[in-house]
């Protein structure tokens, strides 16, 4: 009997992961016809340009979409990222991954840390690569892995803002194409090498705490406050204006918050520090309403949207 050797070179610790399952994920979807039932009685049942896809574990509604729309399942999505990942030159070794679902599972978010890509960062901390893939049912997004840094000691997600931010991005077809996503994701460590010169020249560069302040409320576009700074002129504070809003902002107070301290007071005052605080907002901050909390993954996603578009068109 001849021996059977894997094609890839990664293929061990991708196999690993695999025997793993698929977590939140392991459900299967099907589509059926969307159809009218008219008032009338003597009307026939009616068709619809609309089908709908839907979880078969649970019945719940997941997506509506024309009749040409070919779904791409979550457990077929996690299986091209690591089919990707088994035939990219990554170094792969002690490679972690982790599952998330949001929407009753119409949205899928796949995160996984490299740490035998990692590096010191200006506070001395270690940070990993890694690699977010999200895909939607619901029509949200479509297939995409993008890069991001992993920051141990506070477990931020960093998300980069230099260089080619998706490394591979399909739309939802049935055939994703495993062999260029492989050959397109190791650009991931150029994005990581370019990241840590801009991270650098941050750590240099100062930043008041009006100046913090008045990059949090632009980022997050609290109109209130900018009308506020606006009105008062060059003699503001940031005190100030919080007690002049006409109502609080969660957000703008876990981000000013950590900016006081925690960032500011450890690793001063300046756009590397900023930078952490609102990578903390993003990661860590709990949200408010009943559905953000019920899909959080989501919520995250979006709030590290925000960072990134802001410092990519912004930040100094």
């Amino acid at each position: 009997m001849s021996n059977v050797y894997p094609m890839w070179e990664n293929n061990s610790p991708i196999q690993a992961i695999r025997e793993g399952g698929y977590g939140e994920a392991n459900f299967n979807i099907n589509t059926v016809p969307l159809n009218y039932l008219p008032d009338e009685e003597w009307l026939p049942e009616l068709k619809s340009s609309k089908c709908v896809i839907y979880r078969t574990d649970t019945g719940e509604e997941l997506g509506v979409h024309g009749h040409n729309y070919q779904p791409v399942p979550p457990k077929k999505m996690i299986d091209a990222c690591r089919n990707i990942l088994e035939r990219s030159s990554l170094n792969l070794e002690g490679i972690q991954e982790r599952i998330r679902t949001s929407h009753n599972g119409s949205r899928t978010f796949v995160q996984y840390t490299l740490p035998s890509h990692s590096y010191t960062t200006p506070d001395g901390d270690t940070a990993s690569l890694g690699l977010l893939a999200i895909s939607s049912i619901d029509g949200t997004w479509p297939f995409v892995i993008s890069a991001a840094a992993i920051q141990s000691a506070c477990t931020n997600l960093q998300v980069f803002v230099g260089g080619e931010v998706a490394v591979y991005k399909s739309k939802h077809t049935r055939s994703l194409d495993i062999d260029v996503g492989s050959r397109v994701i190791t650009k991931a460590l150029d994005v990581f090498e370019n990241q840590q010169d801009i991270w650098a020249k941050w750590s240099v560069t100062d930043c008041t705490d009006n100046q913090a302040f008045f990059k949090i409320v632009n980022a997050l576009g609290i109109t209130s406050a900018l009308d506020i700074i606006k009105d008062t002129g060059v003699d503001w504070t940031p005190q100030q204006v919080m007690s002049a809003m006409p109502r609080q902002n969660q957000d703008l107070l876990y981000i000013w918050g950590v900016w006081l301290r925690r960032y500011k007071t450890r690793l001063g005052a300046n756009m590397w520090a900023f930078y952490n605080a609102m990578t903390d907002w993003s990661t860590h901050a709990q949200p408010v309403s009943k559905a953000s909390i019920a899909n959080v993954a989501s919520v995250q996603h979006q709030r590290q949207r925000l960072v990134q578009d802001y410092f990519n068109k912004r930040a100094a």
